[in-house]
């Protein structure tokens, strides 16, 4: 763990990460107070949101028995991959692979072929792709799965009031366990569909089995048609 912490603290306390992370904050501000916001489910893309899905990459490629180099680019990915955030949200994936190509040439425990293990999975981080590695699958999943209270800029949509969530992978299942004391979480993840499709598509591209549970009870989201073309309107 030294190794990760070594690392993490070699690209958060370089000064290039720490202006874009700066504006990132700008930029959601921003938004949070624009006359689009009430409509929005509004997430944070900035760096505890990137922390987050750095360690659940690393710990999901170590569990699926990736080898230690593959790990840490893993872990790397995760913590620069929303830097295109900068320039907004919209196209903020394929600005963010642009953006690492030519960061991450800074630190010299990546070379070439490192950084172009990182830069796609960057650019395909929305949904994976259509065949896509460990990394790239991994960071989708983990993206997905942090969509909880912890990144919320306002009292949102009802995704965000899952309290907490835990991925673990043993024996060929992904399990992904999400904590909800309110009810309008749950709907949350019938409402936005991403949460459950994405997951489960790219889990099964790795030859995992996906599971889903709700305070430790296992959700196979039954009539989701219920939910089909919903959309959130935030009240006040």
């Amino acid at each position: 763990m030294n190794e990760l912490l070594n690392i993490k603290n070699q690209i958060i306390e370089d000064k290039e990460y720490k202006i874009w992370m700066e504006k990132i904050a700008k930029v959601e501000y921003e938004f949070a107070i624009s006359s689009k916001f009430n409509n929005m489910v509004t997430l944070d893309h900035g760096i505890k949101h990137m922390d987050r899905d750095a360690n659940n990459v690393y710990k999901l490629l170590k569990e699926y028995n990736c080898n230690n180099h593959t790990c840490i680019l893993g872990y790397v990915t995760g913590l620069v991959h929303d830097i295109g955030m900068i320039k907004g949200k919209k196209g903020h994936a394929e600005n963010g692979s642009k953006l690492a190509e030519i960061y991450l040439k800074k630190f010299d425990f990546l070379n070439e072929k490192d950084i172009m293990q990182i830069t796609n999975p960057i650019k395909n981080h929305g949904n994976g792709g259509e065949n896509p590695d460990e990394i790239t699958a991994f960071l989708a999943i983990s993206d997905k799965a942090d969509m909880c209270k912890a990144r919320s800029l306002g009292n949102l949509s009802p995704i965000q009031y899952i309290d907490d969530y835990n991925l673990r992978l043993e024996n060929g299942i992904l399990q992904m366990h999400y904590t909800i004391s309110n009810n309008k979480g749950r709907e949350g993840l019938y409402i936005i569909p991403k949460s459950i499709d994405i997951p489960e598509k790219l889990g099964k591209k790795l030859g995992l089995k996906v599971e889903f549970y709700i305070n430790n009870k296992l959700e196979k989201f039954e009539n989701r048609e219920e939910y089909a073309g919903e959309i959130y309107i935030r009240k006040e």
